[in-house]
């Protein structure tokens, strides 16, 4: 058995603040750390967390004037960088569509050599008909290449030639001559400077949702927020169609408030409710920054009776025919202690009551765990004629508190 005469309480009494700045992705693109924890959530220094995304605004529409492959955009309001960015609205935005010069050659998978990244930008080359063009983008799973062509007679019309890219590793046979893509979807951005731009994914003869695909949308810069995506099914200039334009939060548009998060105080981390998509460059989701406060403690010098807050569980019955229903429930207590004050109204833990603080009981001073409990502090004083001035302190936390055992 032992006592806890040795014991120390320490009080949030101050803060070190971390400016805006960007979170870390743990690799799964939903929870993101700070470098400090835990957090504060005294009023003045509560964490305020802005995800990369918009906040009003950002429309996009197909153009009022009917100016063909256009689109207008409503002034808009975004998070980029952890900054409030402002974009005035832009009409007849043009939206192109897929070109001339551009071909699909899908290979035979008897004696295909898989294409590799160090392939894009060399030239593909016909062993028959010489025609040439440069690697765009390849699928290895169904053995297509996209290429820009060299000249408008380079068509690769023979349908079984022998392809090969120059100082490049992907070779293979074609099983077909080559198709002309229709099929493109462009990401409609807003950049950091306030720009609304468009950025192209590469043509296909189909439509995918595989960002950087042949057909999919493209991956946009790390310091642009994507407003939504136009999608064609066909070459032909034309209005664009509202059918076209798709803007559904987090999977072809960027949202600050979607989906929601949740905060860690203790651990200093956010949480999102889903995985954020991952439409930026290299694969990644979108930058979420956030400003912060790392707590610093000093000693309640008096204090005694710690009791943490803890969930205890109780049990009820309800009648039913035959017998009873046991039923289970649970309810966070509040923690407390009492201190003993100087004078009860200059006191710095006087100071502080009503707000939302960290308080650190280690049962023994001298050794490493600790208990972490986080809430608001409520103070009744007794002020006696003869005797010491005390306070009897609550903390009402939100979550139970914490053991930490180094």
């Amino acid at each position: 058995m032992s006592s806890a005469k040795d014991a120390l309480l320490k009080y949030e009494a101050s803060q070190v603040a971390v400016a805006m700045s960007a979170l870390t992705d743990s690799g799964d693109r939903t929870t993101f750390n700070g470098t400090l924890s835990p957090w504060s959530g005294r009023s003045g220094y509560a964490p305020e967390v802005r995800p990369n995304g918009v906040i009003t605004g950002g429309a996009v529409t197909p153009a009022a004037s009917g100016t063909d492959d256009a689109v207008d955009v409503s002034a808009a309001t975004a998070y980029i960088g952890g900054a409030l960015v402002t974009a005035a609205a832009s009409t007849d935005e043009a939206v192109a569509r897929t070109t001339s010069g551009y071909l699909l050659l899908t290979l035979a998978a008897g004696g295909y050599t898989n294409a590799v990244a160090g392939d894009v930008g060399k030239k593909v080359v016909g062993a028959t008909t010489s025609d040439s063009g440069t690697l765009l983008a390849y699928n290895n799973s169904t053995r297509q290449w996209l290429i820009s062509q060299d000249d408008a007679g380079d068509v690769f019309d023979d349908d079984d030639e022998t392809l090969s890219i120059t100082t490049g590793t992907g070779a293979g046979a074609m099983s077909g001559v080559a198709a002309v893509p229709g099929y493109k979807i462009s990401s409609v951005v807003m950049t950091a400077a306030g720009g609304i731009e468009v950025t192209a994914g590469y043509p296909g003869t189909a439509l995918s949702e595989t960002r950087g695909a042949i057909g999919g949308p493209p991956f946009i810069a790390v310091t642009s927020v994507e407003l939504a995506q136009v999608r064609y099914s066909a070459a032909a200039s034309a209005d664009v169609a509202a059918t076209e334009i798709l803007a559904q939060a987090n999977t072809h548009r960027e949202v600050f408030s979607t989906p929601g998060y949740s905060i860690d105080y203790r651990n200093g981390k956010v949480t999102f409710k889903g995985a954020l998509m991952a439409n930026h460059t290299g694969g990644v989701a979108k930058k979420v920054y956030a400003s912060y406060a790392q707590p610093t403690f000093a000693d309640i010098e008096l204090a005694r009776d710690f009791v943490p807050a803890e969930t205890t569980q109780s049990v009820s019955s309800q009648p039913v025919y035959g017998g009873n229903v046991g039923e289970v429930s649970s309810s966070l207590g509040q923690a407390s202690f009492s201190a003993y004050l100087n004078d009860g109204i200059t006191d710095d833990l006087v100071t502080l009551a009503g707000e939302k603080l960290w308080f650190r009981f280690q049962p023994n001073r001298y050794a490493t765990p600790y208990h972490l409990t986080q809430g608001y502090l409520a103070i009744a004083r007794t002020f006696p004629a003869s005797g010491s001035i005390v306070a009897s302190c609550t903390i009402s936390a939100e979550t139970a508190g914490a053991n930490v055992a180094a």
